[in-house]
């Protein structure tokens, strides 16, 4: 029984939320699996999984902010205080703003750092004092206490500038702090008014911490105040899709349309929008049409800011996701002109040439990108990757590596997916069954879970136990009617057993099957050849080549055909026709 040839996964690297600036998770981590296991205090799984997406995204608040509430949990407080603070200058500097689903700490959070601000303020050291005051104010921007212990730390540094505007946003909230003997120090002599500038600031505050709801609050009264601002109807838009509100945040992109047709930011925000929303209506384990209208904002973004690296960075992933690896590569490279060490544009093109099949090129984007992360180890997407050119090169002890290596930073579906396919082309299958099972146990969208069933039942194939393998496939079958391996692969279990009804049947249901997609032209090709008729396998793959003249895996499938039948001239033929279209 042949097996498909391994089935290659485009990885979408969703648009994070942007106010202002922008920044860009890792394609391969799902920050809600750490969230899940933070949610079920298996802190120190949580903590394993958030110390991989930090090194995958280095400049994640989200990421940061996550992993230090493990550490606190974990009693860690050197290294939670680290990676607080680290989150919080990331959102405070509009470097990455990615909200992910809010964590309810307990409330004793802020009374910790509290307690060790004032141990630090009364010990003299104002740095760790400040440290733990912006930690405070991470976690709540309103807590009273934090703002006038930072009062007190600039003013006994000698920074009164400082200090007033922490003691004006006290006094804001508590009026009564007019008469303290700070409002006398600082020569503050009434209530600040509540102005435009104020009800942003303290609406970003909110949007940081992850409180939506409290965000519109301040967003919608600055608005009151100053209706044409585009900025402000772009952070309202945010605050709804981090609600999944999508028809308030529409209105409220279209506002910002109307109040500044020329703002870039609105674009990217539109194309936000409508990546949010397919994503949302996608069915677990299906595949929704990509939104067209997500590529004409991104142009329109483009368009009033030829210069913008992340709508370049955007349409770079928009067309890899779409499997467009020219206009990919071409998007990235923009990126990259623009950035020279932008690392998510390198990133994404080293991973657009590698689907493509361009290993050369891709392997040195990676490289590149490596480089730009500014991390002395590698991250677990970069080794996936790796490890990918190293499978297509038939380096399998290298590739394990790569993907171990990668498992030792964070668990993925993707690379324990990987792993279990190498273990099995090894014949290592009690190997190749437990890193499927545990893809299967982290594949929360179902993305590979037909895939694992049709590879688990070809272990039970190997391992003769056949009722167990039939039962495999079928749940392969159900979840993927129309994928000709899984019919063919359970027709020969059931040709083993003698069954000659039941195989008749499911070779009919290929028969009544066309090749639609790549994948479908390999299996076909590989069915026929299993069946000894070459000819008609490599006219399947011929037939997929003049579909999706740009698909490297089917020159290449059709070369392995030719090389086992060693056919000279077919082998000469194929590896020009590969040279002429591919660069190596």
């Amino acid at each position: 029984m042949k097996n498909m040839r391994f089935k290659k996964r485009i990885l979408i690297v969703l648009l994070a939320l942007l106010i202002q600036s922008q920044g860009f998770s890792s394609p391969l981590w799902n920050i809600e699996t750490g969230v899940n296991l933070i949610n079920s205090q298996k802190y120190a799984e949580a903590a394993k999984f958030f110390e991989g997406y930090v090194k995958s995204s280095p400049n994640d608040s989200d990421g940061h902010y996550y992993l230090g509430l493990c550490y606190k949990n974990l009693n860690k407080m050197d290294k939670s205080a680290y990676h607080l603070q680290k989150s919080y200058e990331l959102s405070k500097n509009l470097e990455k703003i990615n909200v992910a689903p809010k964590y309810t700490a307990e409330s004793s959070t802020e009374d910790d750092y509290l307690d060790m601000a004032n141990m630090y303020y009364d010990s003299g050291n104002y740095i760790k004092a400040l440290q733990y005051t912006d930690l405070i104010l991470n976690v709540n921007p309103n807590n009273i206490n934090g703002l006038i212990l930072k009062t007190k730390i600039y003013y006994n540094q000698n920074n009164q500038n400082q200090a007033r505007v922490y003691f004006k946003k006290a006094l804001m909230l508590d009026n009564s702090l007019l008469t303290s003997v700070w409002a006398k120090n600082l020569g503050v002599t009434a209530i600040p008014k509540y102005d435009f500038d104020y009800y942003n600031t303290k609406g970003l505050e909110y949007y940081y911490s992850g409180d939506s709801k409290g965000a519109l609050n301040y967003f919608n009264k600055a608005i009151e105040i100053n209706p044409k601002n585009a900025q402000v109807y772009n952070n309202i838009a945010l605050c709804y899709l981090q609600l999944n509100d999508f028809d308030n945040a529409k209105t409220a992109l279209n506002k910002a349309l109307r109040v500044d047709k020329n703002f870039n930011l609105t674009y990217l925000n539109l194309a936000k929008y409508e990546a949010l929303k397919n994503n949302a209506l996608k069915k677990p384990g299906k595949q929704t049409d990509t939104n067209k209208q997500r590529e004409k904002y991104l142009k329109e973004a483009l368009k009033v800011n030829p210069n913008s690296k992340y709508a370049y960075l955007e349409l770079g992933n928009y067309y890899l996701e779409n499997k467009d690896y020219a206009l990919a590569n071409s998007n990235f490279k923009n990126a990259v002109l623009i950035d020279g060490n932008f690392y998510e544009a390198l990133m994404g093109l080293g991973i657009s040439y590698v689907e493509e099949g361009n290993l050369s090129d891709g392997i040195k984007a990676l490289r590149k990108a490596s480089t730009a992360s500014g991390a002395a180890v590698k991250n677990p997407d970069m080794l996936y990757y790796l490890a990918k050119i190293c499978v297509a090169n038939a380096n399998f002890n290298e590739a394990k590596k790569y993907l171990t290596d990668a498992i030792k930073q964070g668990e993925n579906h993707n690379y324990y997916f990987e792993l279990g396919k190498i273990y099995y082309s090894e014949n290592d299958y009690s190997s190749a069954q437990n890193a499927f099972k545990k893809a299967m146990e982290l594949d929360l969208d179902f993305e590979l879970e037909a895939d694992i069933y049709n590879y688990l039942g070809l272990i039970e194939y190997k391992n003769f136990d056949t009722e167990q393998a039939i039962y495999m496939f079928k749940k392969a079958i159900e979840l993927d009617p129309k994928r000709a391996m899984y019919l063919y692969n359970l027709a020969q279990a059931y040709r083993s057993l003698g069954d000659k009804n039941a195989y008749s049947k499911e070779i009919n249901a290929i028969a009544n099957l066309k090749p639609r997609t790549v994948q479908d032209f390999l299996d076909f090709s590989t069915i026929y050849y299993d069946k000894k008729n070459t000819p008609v396998a490599i006219k399947v793959l011929n037939d997929g080549i003049s579909k999706y003249p740009d698909e490297r895996s089917l020159y290449e499938a059709k070369l392995k055909l030719f090389r086992a039948t060693k056919d000279t001239k077919g082998i000469k033929d194929t590896e020009a026709e590969i040279r002429s279209r591919f660069r190596k």
